[in-house]
């Protein structure tokens, strides 16, 4: 046999196999960098040009940290800001409240402590408390780069936003130059949101949700257009404002790309998924959570894992958009 093949195979059938086989392999090479690209896999199979900064999510212990850091890793993503959550956010059972969350502010700082590369601490605090601002001074001293505000979130509204016992904290802020995710649902309570950007103008706002106004751009643009130093993120929280976020995007995927086009540097990749020990909340489950808020800025159509029979609308995101929004407004917002 061998040596029939040396009578057969002459030096120029080895030139044409072997120009052959790299012409298989540049085709082939070829195609998957198309579907890459079309795809928006780029960023997955060779490793993002973007050092994603998440800033909003919460987690109820140190277990939840390991998780997190895991698929932060898989996904690229640098920092994340961990902000400090009630017991009533963690184990949420419909009473109403806000106790524990001075345990989970320890656990946040502490985490910050232990990978400060990998995570960002905002407190949280409840306003309605006396002394109140000893919270504020404890968190500042152990670390805290932010806080957090729930008070106006209709679930934990008690008092007016601009009720004049949160001047202290306001003024505080202002003048410490500390950004504060202010949960407003800016449906009820816009008046008074823009009543504190009026008294304090120089306090950095990250109103999260999209401002709670992804339905209402028109108030959104106001709102932005009137308060330099009002931001927001794209998460949705729970799985199933999640699901009605995406489905209301993918109706009208053009406006939603204009809109954040051109208002990108008023944005920030956030996720709210509020991390915990409950059945289902894996490794896995996060992984396709975050996933699915890249794919919506990068992709022009994607699917989930909830309605994986579903093709929804992405918003292809130009790359300038997407660096402001993953990087380099935490940069600008932090004075880096």
């Amino acid at each position: 046999m061998l040596k029939f093949l040396k009578r057969k195979l002459q030096p120029h059938h080895f030139h044409f196999i072997h120009g052959w086989a790299w012409g298989v392999i540049v085709i082939s090479v070829a195609g998957l960098v198309a579907i890459g690209v079309r795809g928006g896999y780029l960023n997955y199979w060779f490793g993002s040009d973007f050092d994603i900064v998440n800033v909003h999510e919460v987690i109820q212990s140190d277990k939840e940290a390991d998780i997190l850091l895991d698929v932060m890793r898989s996904l690229n993503i640098k920092k994340t800001v961990l902000v400090g959550a009630p017991n009533q956010v963690l184990y949420y059972d419909g009473t109403k409240g806000f106790s524990g969350y001075h345990v989970n502010n320890s656990m946040i700082l502490k985490a910050q402590e232990s990978w400060p590369s990998r995570f960002i601490s905002f407190c949280t605090l409840n306003p309605s408390e006396p002394g109140y601002m000893e919270v504020v001074a404890d968190c500042v001293s152990q670390g805290a780069k932010g806080f957090k505000l729930y008070t106006g979130h209709s679930f934990f509204y008690e008092n007016p936003l601009n009720d004049p016992l949160m001047f202290a904290f306001y003024d505080y802020v202002q003048k410490q130059n500390m950004p504060v995710i202010f949960h407003v649902n800016t449906a009820k309570y816009q008046e008074e949101l823009e009543s504190v950007l009026k008294l304090y103008p120089d306090m950095k706002v990250i109103c999260p949700h999209f401002c709670l106004s992804s339905g209402n751009l028109q108030r959104l643009s106001y709102l932005f257009e009137t308060y330099p130093n009002l931001y927001t993120d794209i998460s949705f929280g729970d799985e199933t404002f999640l699901q009605e976020g995406i489905a209301r995007i993918s109706e009208d995927s053009a406006t939603y790309k204009e809109f954040i086009e051109k208002y990108a540097d008023r944005f920030f990749y956030g996720t709210d998924s509020v991390i915990t020990d409950y059945e289902g909340k894996d490794k896995e489950w996060l992984t396709k959570v975050f996933r699915i808020y890249r794919d919506l800025l990068e992709k022009e159509t994607f699917t989930t894992f909830f309605t994986e029979e579903s093709e929804w609308n992405g918003l292809k995101l130009s790359q300038g958009a997407l660096k402001k929004i993953y990087e380099t407004n935490w940069s600008k917002l932090m004075g880096k």
